[in-house]
């Protein structure tokens, strides 16, 4: 799939939890093959801004476009996939998928083969491990449509084959003309990204 360009603008961000200030005047832009890590210590916000960024916080101050048009207009050019699996442990995978992504069974069931769940489409999520959770939960990638992927810690609990898969998948996105935001405490080494540090702000 091939994406018109699009663009996401994050302008004079700013956000307070707990009464306490994650960041305050946050501004930066990205466009077509952009791909750009959110890093920082932990509490830093990081997890907080990837959602606001994918409209499910609401912003307190500042300005979120894609496009130059609202957030809450675009929220379909944007998947998000949290630092929890995000699957139902009471379902097989195929019917996780299935409903999370509104697609059919051939296509889903490429998808979970792509990732490395073959022979798992009708297993129960609660009778995988964890990284094979993580992986169902990443199949939503290969079913994608949204040109704008926002990825909180999508590493975590993958074997070496698996980060190499998910690297080719952001790589081969971004070449077709999306943009990718994540976060992650060990940098991959196979994308070429801007990394944005937050720190704590006293």
């Amino acid at each position: 799939m091939i994406f018109e360009p699009v663009s996401l603008n994050i302008s004079q961000v700013s956000c307070e939890r707990d009464d306490r200030l994650l960041f305050q005047n946050l501004s930066f832009a990205l466009s077509s093959g952009d791909i750009l890590r959110v890093a920082g210590p932990n509490g830093a916000g990081k997890t907080t801004l990837l959602r606001m960024i994918a409209g499910l916080f609401e912003v307190q101050d500042g300005v979120i476009t894609i496009d130059q048009e609202p957030l809450s207009d675009r929220r379909h050019q944007v998947l998000y996939i949290g630092h929890k699996p995000q699957v139902s442990r009471d379902l097989t995978v195929i019917d996780n998928l299935k409903f999370l992504t509104g697609f059919d069974e051939p296509i889903v069931k490429q998808a979970l083969i792509d990732v490395g769940l073959r022979g798992y489409h009708d297993s129960l999520v609660k009778e995988l491990s964890q990284g094979q959770g993580r992986r169902c939960a990443l199949a939503r990638l290969w079913c994608s449509e949204a040109p704008i992927w926002i990825l909180d810690e999508p590493y975590t609990a993958l074997d070496i084959t698996m980060v190499d898969t998910l690297d080719l998948k952001i790589n081969a996105h971004v070449a077709q003309g999306g943009l990718c935001l994540f976060t992650t405490h060990q940098p991959p080494q196979s994308l070429n990204f801007e990394t944005l540090e937050l720190g704590c702000v006293d």
